[in-house]
């Protein structure tokens, strides 16, 4: 699906039905329960609170892994696969909300965004502002990890870049015991989106215009998206690093 089009396409989507509608909206209904393996030993908080918290339910968005997440073969940690831009390393905590945020071993934690220049692997016809362009039969910037005995999942990637319509996300799903738990998105600052964007590396895309705030999916809800903006450390020479905790309940 081209980028140009989505917008169009979901509002002609949302007007086939409520069905359609509830898929993509914020809500904290509790989904089918499995049988997780959590550990009492371990008590982890929110990235950006010291609550236990339910992360926010966000919309899956247009370029999952294609033939879907839950058949995603691409188990590594370092999904970068010849991407070039600024280092990236993230940690995500997942930890049982509705049992005192106790972590959660053996977790499957997929990521995917898009590369510094805004494009998607596995998909066709592209657009941004450097052209429309095709990866079909690519996985770059993909890939999934399960969650160790303290609840950590560790990817090394690069920082995202951003299209057309969207501030700079990066797209996660949670599966325990193969059921999907939690599919929700992550942003970053902007001070450190245009720190980035002004390097060698991604200013011939420039700076992103969309804000937080301003995005259709972080910007419906200011208290998920403080909790749904990841604070890093670190720089472009040395590269980024963040933790995320990702609260699911049972």
């Amino acid at each position: 699906m081209e980028r140009k089009n989505f917008l169009k396409t979901f509002a002609l989507m949302a007007a086939a039905g409520p069905m359609i509608i509830d898929g993509c909206k914020k809500d904290s209904t509790t989904k089918t329960s499995t049988t997780g393996t959590s550990s009492s030993t371990s008590t982890s908080t929110s990235s950006s609170s010291s609550s236990c918290i339910v992360t926010a339910d966000e919309v899956e968005g247009p370029y999952p892994y294609v033939g879907g997440e839950s058949t995603n073969p691409l188990d590594r940690s370092d999904v970068t696969a010849g991407q070039t831009g600024v280092p990236l390393t993230l940690s995500f905590v997942v930890v049982d909300a509705s049992n005192n945020c106790n972590v959660v071993s053996n977790a499957r934690v997929d990521i995917w965004h898009c590369n510094k220049d805004g494009y998607y692997s596995g998909y066709a016809n592209q657009n941004s502002s450097l052209g429309t362009k095709s990866y079909v039969g690519e996985t770059w910037l993909r890939g999934y990890q399960l969650t160790d005995s303290t609840g950590v999942a560790k990817f090394t990637t690069i920082y995202p870049g951003w299209y057309a319509g969207r501030a700079t996300h990066i797209h996660i799903e949670v599966y325990v015991n193969g059921v999907m738990k939690k599919t929700t998105q992550i942003c970053f600052s902007e001070s450190t989106n245009n720190v980035v964007y002004a390097s060698s590396l991604y200013s011939t895309h420039g700076v992103n215009p969309i804000t937080n705030e301003a995005d259709s999916i972080f910007g419906n809800s200011l208290t998920d998206l403080a909790n749904e903006t990841v604070s890093l450390t670190g720089s472009v020479s040395e590269g980024y690093s963040g933790s995320y905790t990702i609260g699911i309940k049972f």
